[in-house]
Formats: structure tokens, C-alpha cells, sequence
């Protein structure tokens, strides 16, 4: 009985296996692609924002750029579920080939074991069969090989039945299957066409943009000005803790040294003093690229922590869409190209922009008329400019998302932010900080 169930309950293991992979495999696919679209809606809606008699901007070029490569993502997503129903209906077309076959085989065997027990029907056939037996051990095999017959016939129906059961599993999924391939064929058509309209409404918009050069490249200038005046003031503030934190150490050293000369001057016998935080039989840390600005233990903490939450920090600002990229970038359709030190960021006006990490406030500043707040984590800092209002001050100890301040606007009255990041001196890219969106 084992030997006859076993190919066919190892078949329905793998099915099983298989369907639960292929699930899990279309949940994960449906869950990153609604994560997209919702992505894509909020570009939308920022869009919309932005009346269309306003003049054509680089922030407004970024948000359509960027909606064009999330509707891609979209896209490329509907393909892989293509090929993970591809890939179930080949399975489920060869299980259903090799079902049949099966069930044509057991058909067989079946009709077989009918024929012969036909043919041997009568009682007394079966009597004769087992009182012929040479001894009385040949007569209860007889009886035994009898019984194990009739359990044969018994488990060949039953196998029977299971697989013309499976087989029917198999051919309904096999609808559903093209069913659905059908349904996200459909999802893949609409979405290429709103690809193709959306890269009409990009056409046209950097025509726009092209009509406007000169003025946008008055426009540029002008922004790196603010964004050379921004890096100055925050370059000061990055310089003067670290001076800082540099008189702080030469203070340390000298007295420790103050200290060593004094205990090696000392008279013979005299009990040493008691070690002082700071001195040599203080246990030492991991090792560790030095800092001038890790001078405790707490500021060392909290630098590494902001390192281990490298791309998951929050956001500045719950609603938010990356309006121009951190670096140098050429502006399409135009000889112009644009610069930022960190990242700008589209959101509604007046929003509540929040610490990514705790830390202390080392600066509250205007550039341009504009309100910025420097906080120093560690060897690291953040900066967020544009500011409306601020709820901080100089010195000011704050914890990961507590509020420091209200979004401002841009020239065109929306609501928008800079952020940026420095390790020491060195400006680095926002977004390679910040959880993925």
C-alpha cells in the first residue's frame, strides 16, 4: 500500500511546496507594486500642487522624471508576475499531462484485476484454490495472498479516485491561471500607456523648459549662490566643533601629562592616586577610526549609532518627494545642469520637520532670508534649511523625530525644505542616510 501511494503523496507534497512559494512569491510582487503605486499617487498629488500656469521648473522636471521611473518599476513588477504565472502554468500543464498518464495507467491495472476477478468469480473457484493447498501453512498463505488481493483492488479505486481529484485541482488551477495571466496582461497594457502619456507630458515639459533657458540659468545662479552661502555657514559650524573638540583633547592631554609628572616627582612610598576618569588604566574602547569630534563616550555612542541606522533614518518630514538629488546633474533638453549639497525636498507648507537622529543643536541660522537648524550626532551632521519657525535654540538637547521647526516655501509658493548630511566636513549624499520610500 506504501509502495503505491507514496510517488503520488510525494507529487501532492511538491504541489503544495510549490503553490506556497508561488504565493508568497505574488504577495511579495503585489505588495511592492501597491507600495509604487502609492508612491506614484503622491508624486500625483504633488504635481497637482503645482497650478499649470506656472512657469516651468526644474522641481517640476524632477517629479515627472521621477514618477516616469516608479511607473518603469511598475512595469518591470507586472513582468515578473508574468513570469511567475508563466511558470505555474507550465508546472501545472506538466502535472496535469503526467496525471493522466497516471490515471491512464491505473485505469488499466484496474480493468485488469476486473477481468481476472471475473473470470475467477465463483466461490467455488476460490474454495478449490485454497483447500488444494499442499499443507496448512500454503493454506493460510493462499488465504492471506486472497485478502491481500481484495485490499489491491480496494486501494486501486481509491487511488483512482485521488488522482482524477487531483487532476481536477490541477486543470481549475490552470484556469485561474490563465485567468489571471489575462487580468495583469490587462494591467500591463494600461500601465504602458499611461508610461507613454507620461513621457508625452516630459516631451513637453522640457520643451518648455528649453523656451526658458535664460531664465532658468538666472534662476540656477542664483540658487548656487544660496547653496555656496548654506555650505560656508555650515562648514563654519562643522569647523568651530571641531576646533572645539580639538582645545578639548589638548586640555585633557595636558593635564594627564600634569598629572603623570606629578606622580613621577612624588617621594618614595607615597600611595598612588586614585585613577581619574581619563587616565591610562581607564579600560580602552573597541578599536575604531579616531574622530577629533568622538571626545567622550556618549558623543562616540551616538556617532555609532547614526552609522548603524544608515538607511533607515527617518524622514524630515512625513510627506515628502525628492525635488532635485544631492551632486551635479545636467538639466534635460538644456545645456544647464544643477547642483545641490543636499537634498530638496517637496512637502506641504508649513510641515512639521523633525530630528532623523537625536543630538544637540550646534546652530540656529539664516541664510537668505531663510531659517536653518544644524544638529551635530557624533562626528556627524544634519542641517534642514527653509525653515518657516523654529522650536530650538543653540544647545538644545533633541531626540530622533521630536520637531525642531515648520517648513517654509519655494519661490512658487509650495511648500519645500533642504536637507543635508555631513560626515565631519564632508558633504554627503541625504538619501543614502534615509529609509527607502
Amino acid at each position: 500500500m506504501h509502495a503505491i501511494f507514496r510517488p503520488l503523496l510525494t507529487c501532492i507534497f511538491l504541489f503544495i511546496t510549490l503553490a506556497a512559494v508561488i504565493a508568497q512569491s505574488k504577495d511579495e510582487l503585489e505588495r511592492k507594486r501597491r507600495q509604487i503605486q502609492s508612491e506614484i499617487d503622491q508624486l500625483q498629488q504633488q504635481q497637482q500642487l503645482i497650478s499649470k500656469d506656472k512657469k516651468a521648473g526644474i522641481g517640476q522636471l524632477n517629479l515627472i522624471q521621477s514618477k516616469l521611473r516608479k511607473r518603469y518599476a511598475v512595469i518591470e513588477n507586472i513582468n515578473d508576475e508574468v513570469r511567475l504565472i508563466d511558470n505555474s502554468i507550465f508546472a501545472n500543464n506538466r502535472e496535469i499531462y503526467r496525471l493522466q498518464k497516471q490515471l491512464d495507467t491505473l485505469r488499466l491495472q484496474y480493468a485488469r484485476t476486473v477481468e481476472y476477478a471475473y473470470k475467477n468469480r465463483s466461490s467455488y473457484d476460490m474454495l478449490n484454490f485454497i483447500f488444494t493447498s499442499s499443507s496448512f501453512n500454503d493454506a493460510v498463505k493462499r488465504v492471506a495472498y486472497l485478502k491481500s488481493y481484495r485490499q489491491y483492488r480496494e486501494e486501486q479505486v481509491t487511488s483512482i479516485r485521488r488522482t482524477k481529484e487531483e487532476l481536477s485541482i490541477r486543470i481549475r488551477q490552470l484556469s485561474e491561471n490563465k485567468a489571471q495571466k489575462s487580468k495583469t496582461l490587462e494591467e500591463q497594457n494600461l500601465q504602458k500607456k499611461m508610461l507613454e502619456e507620461e513621457k508625452r507630458e516630459k516631451a513637453g515639459f522640457v520643451n518648455r523648459l528649453k523656451a526658458r533657458e535664460k531664465e532658468l540659468s538666472k534662476e540656477l545662479t542664483a540658487k548656487r549662490k544660496l547653496d555656496r552661502d548654506l555650505q560656508a555657514a555650515i562648514a563654519a559650524v562643522v569647523r568651530r566643533e571641531i576646533q572645539r573638540a580639538a582645545d578639548e583633547r589638548k586640555r585633557a592631554e595636558a593635564a594627564r601629562r600634569l598629572e603623570d609628572a606629578n606622580a613621577a616627582n612624588k617621594p618614595a612610598g607615597t600611595a598612588p592616586a586614585a585613577t581619574t576618569p581619563g587616565s591610562a588604566s581607564r579600560p580602552t574602547a573597541p578599536a575604531r577610526r579616531e574622530a577629533v569630534l568622538e571626545s567622550t563616550p556618549e558623543v562616540t555612542r551616538v556617532s555609532v549609532g547614526f552609522e548603524n541606522n544608515r538607511r533607515n533614518l527617518p524622514w524630515p518630514v512625513d510627506a515628502a518627494m525628492v525635488t532635485s538629488g544631492f551632486g551635479r546633474r545636467p538639466i534635460e533638453g538644456t545645456t544647464l545642469f544643477e547642483e545641490n549639497i543636499g537634498v530638496t525636498i517637496a512637502t506641504q507648507k508649513g510641515a512639521s520637520v523633525k530630528s532623523v537622529f537625536e543630538g544637540v543643536v550646534k546652530s540656529v541660522f539664516d541664510v537668505a532670508g531663510s531659517m536653518a537648524v544644524t544638529i551635530q550626532h557624533g562626528k556627524y551632521f544634519t542641517t534642514y534649511y527653509n525653515l518657516s519657525a523654529t522650536s530650538v535654540s543653540k544647545g538644545s538637547q533633541v531626540s530622533m523625530g521630536q520637531v525642531i521647526g515648520k517648513a517654509g516655501t519655494n519661490d512658487d509658493g509650495d511648500g519645500e525644505i533642504m536637507f543635508v548630511v555631513n560626515n565631519e566636513s564632508t558633504f554627503v549624499d541625504p538619501q543614502g542616510w534615509l529609509k527607502s520610500r
